[in-house]
This record gives structure tokens, sequence and C-alpha cells, in this order.
């Protein structure tokens, strides 16, 4: 049986993603050692489901265009650099959502629901609306990443139109994930 890695996402459109790249270059620049995620990767996940069958992923598709006809268009305003676990020990680096970040939260219940009804497990972590810049290479070097994010704490990236979720694949290879959009479907509710 083929698997696919699949995950739900919201998608930056080019002027975040270029953002983004040069947020990260500065971050860079002033120590931050992270394995960067490239900038056309970034994306609000959603909700990751893993590897699954063909079936299943015709069903998320099925719940993400029933979740998407409860929420309108939406803007959300990215901006505000965190860390997981924390700024002490930066794990994750990650920009997080002004603007709009209920609304994030909104969508990502509505897909859960949905996921739910056609029988998927229920997400255990929650959804806290974050685009993950890189992740830490080496521990030894926090005290330089850790400077470099009080630098550029309050950071903003710009503001977007989100307009539709998308039901995305992941492929790993050598150079990375790439991913491709199975299906973009728009957000509809009190369009009609």
């Amino acid at each position: 049986m083929i698997l696919h890695r699949t995950f739900i996402a919201v998608e930056l459109d080019s002027v975040i993603q270029q953002a983004a790249a040069e947020l990260q270059e500065r971050l860079r620049s002033a120590g931050a050692q992270l394995r960067w995620v490239k900038p056309h990767n970034l994306h609000f996940t959603l909700r990751f489901l893993g590897e699954i069958p063909a079936a299943q992923v015709a069903r998320a598709c099925v719940a993400v265009r029933e979740s998407a006809e409860t929420v309108g268009p939406f803007v959300v305003e990215i901006g505000g650099l965190g860390a997981f676990p924390n700024f002490e020990r930066p794990q994750v680096v990650w920009v997080g959502s002004r603007e709009g970040a209920a609304s994030l939260e909104h969508l990502a219940a509505c897909v859960d629901i949905a996921l739910a009804r056609l029988g998927f497990p229920g997400d255990r972590r929650g959804f806290r609306p974050h685009l993950t810049l890189g992740r830490a290479k080496d521990d030894r070097r926090w005290g330089d990443l850790v400077r470099a994010l009080q630098q550029h704490r309050e950071a903003l990236l710009g503001r977007q139109d989100v307009q539709h979720v998308s039901v995305m694949e992941s492929r790993l290879s050598p150079d990375g994930p790439v991913y491709t959009p199975r299906e973009q479907v728009p957000l509809t509710q009190g369009l009609n």
C-alpha cells in the first residue's frame, strides 16, 4: 500500500515568503545557527496527518471542504519571534501571528471537528499558530541564538489575506521536503 505524508495547511504568499527569507538572513547574520526551513516551504500547519493511504487522503479533502464552508476569508498579520520550548532553550525558532491568530485557531478547530467526524483521531497537541523558521543545530551555540532572537523579537513579516486552506503532500528528499498541494479549498462562509 502506498502511503502519502499528508498535512493540512494555510500557505503563504510570495511577499511573506520573501520577508521570511530576509528575517532568516538577519538572524543568521546576528549569529543564529539553525537548520533553516526554505521560505517556499513555510506555512501554518493546521493539522499533520502523517503517512496515510490514498483513501484517507480523499477523506481529509472532504473534511477540509466541509470545514471551509464554515469559515470565511480573513487577514493574518505575521510577526513576533518565539521559540519552543522557550527563549532560553530555543530548539525550534518560529514567527507567530498577531492579527488573525483567533481566525487561524478557529479554522484549525473546524478542520479537527470535520476530521473527527470522518474517523481521524483527535490532535492531542492542540494548535498554536506559528511558522517554523528553523531548528537548532547545536545547543552549545544557544547563547548566540538567544541574543539574535532578542535582537529581532518584534520582527514583522507583513499581512496576508487567507482565502483558502490546502491539503498538502510532503515528499522527503535529500535536499529537504517537497510540498505539493493535493487540493486547495476556498474559504466560503458568507460568500454565497
